[in-house]
């Protein structure tokens, strides 16, 4: 018997897995949700057109050997006795699970930060952005109390997608980032300044260094948000400040660093009978061999895939994440793979480029992206890359595959794109970025 721990993208993975490969094995998936899996990060999208929620749910194949328990919440793990206690959430009974293997994908949880009278207003003009209901509730609250102006505390991926969603609805929005840039851990600053010009376009609002210190409330109702010394009219707060992992139900069980569950390469705990997949556990980076949670979809998906392989009796190996990253705000996309400049300069001697052109000829109705590459000084190895504008994430995977391939600045300059007015220009900005790379490197040694 196999037990499976949450139903995200890593359980679902997973689960498709095992019954591949092992037609014979019974699997228990438990899930404290009322529905099985969705897809939280269509949730901005949602909401900016105005549209039905319930569109992001994905009914789970179901076959006589899967048994899915809904609204059922593991509380407890005995890993000596491979036994797990789970509440029925509808009728509050606590039942026993018996167990051959484990697979823990609960991923992560919203962290809600120290500010000054969140806690008392969540889902009552304080909302954290992460399930279905979540997501009823804010739109619930826009259309209800008639709201005109709305805060986003963060300035990543979720909150500057929420903070353009809720412009779309004609609303006053502004935007509260700590730290001196939009995205500040996939994008350098000069290429989140395209980001935060771009956004100031579209009539948002971004205050950067801007710590929030208190939800202001009045006669029972949130009237604004006060940041340092300033105090900002607000009606409703989005908070998308980060999230935590949901492993307390594992802590003394497997090994764990700053509350991630640690994995080896086969995506098994410390435990041998335990494996951890998604958003709750600590992942190797690709490029330099360190450790740290990557919460992508993509990753959580890569990862339950080689646990699921893992537990159907087969082997497979996880070799590390890139960290493949794409957000659409608006129509401006932002893209990164690999490190960053900053992150880069810890390790490796680095040589950065950074090109600027049209996506396609301006006759054609080319917009304008920016690519920048970072590479190894020594060799001209690929270390990683971010793009701003039109056709970003298409530029970014295909250097995701370069550094895959440990691939230089060399072979990005003779990539042959394809051309064509109507879909690219001649000179592609990769081939541009990394001919900036070469000249830079050794300006007198070119191979095309």
């Amino acid at each position: 018997m196999i037990v499976i721990i949450g139903l995200g993208t890593a359980g679902v993975y997973a689960t498709r897995w095992i019954t591949t490969l092992n037609r014979e094995e019974e699997i228990t998936i438990i899930e404290k949700h009322s529905y099985e899996s969705y897809s939280p990060c269509g949730i901005p999208l949602i909401l900016e057109r105005k549209d039905d929620f319930s569109k992001l749910k994905h009914p789970f194949p179901r076959t006589r050997r899967i048994n899915v328990l809904l609204e059922y919440e593991a509380i407890e793990i005995n890993a000596s006795e491979k036994k797990i206690k789970v509440l029925n959430k509808k009728n509050n009974e606590i039942k026993e699970i018996k167990y051959d293997k484990l697979l823990y994908a609960a991923g992560a949880e919203p962290l809600i930060p120290k500010i000054k009278n969140a806690d008392g207003f969540i889902n009552k003009g304080v909302f954290i952005v992460k399930t279905l209901e979540d997501a009823n509730s804010i739109k619930d609250f826009i259309v209800k109390k008639n709201i005109k102006n709305v805060s986003v505390v963060g300035a990543g991926a979720i909150g500057l997608e929420m903070a353009y969603a809720l412009k779309s609805w004609n609303l006053n929005v502004h935007v509260f980032e700590m730290f001196p840039q939009p995205f500040p851990r996939v994008l350098d600053p000069e290429m989140a300044e395209i980001v935060k010009n771009e956004l100031e376009k579209f009539g948002i609002s971004i205050h950067l260094n801007s710590k929030v210190d208190e939800i202001v409330v009045e006669n029972n109702r949130i009237i604004g948000i006060r940041s340092g010394d300033s105090i900002f009219n607000a009606d409703a707060i989005i908070l998308a400040t980060g999230v935590r992992p949901s492993t307390e139900i594992l802590k003394n069980i497997v090994n764990m660093d700053r509350s991630f569950i640690v994995v080896n390469d086969k995506m098994q705990t410390s435990n041998p009978d335990i494996y951890a997949a998604g958003d709750c556990i600590i992942t190797k980076n690709y490029v330099d061999g360190s450790y740290a949670p990557v919460q992508l979809a993509t990753t959580a998906a890569k990862q339950g895939i080689v646990a699921g392989i893992n537990l159907a009796g087969h082997d497979a190996t996880y070799s590390g994440a890139l960290g493949t990253f794409v957000s659409m705000v608006g129509n401006l996309e932002v893209a990164a793979v690999g490190l960053t400049e900053n992150q880069a300069k810890e390790k490796f001697q680095i040589v950065t480029a950074r090109a600027k052109t049209l996506d396609r000829p301006e006759y054609a109705g080319g917009e304008e992206i920016t690519l920048k590459i970072v590479c190894d000084k020594n060799n001209g190895t690929i270390l990683g890359a971010q793009a701003v504008g039109k056709n970003a994430s298409s530029k970014i995977n295909v250097i995701s595959l370069a550094i895959r391939k440990k691939a230089s600045a060399e072979d990005l300059s003779a990539l042959e794109i394809a051309y064509c007015p109507e879909v690219s220009d001649l000179y592609d900005v990769i081939n541009m970025a990394a001919d900036l790379i070469l000249r830079k490197i050794n300006p007198n040694n070119y191979t095309f």
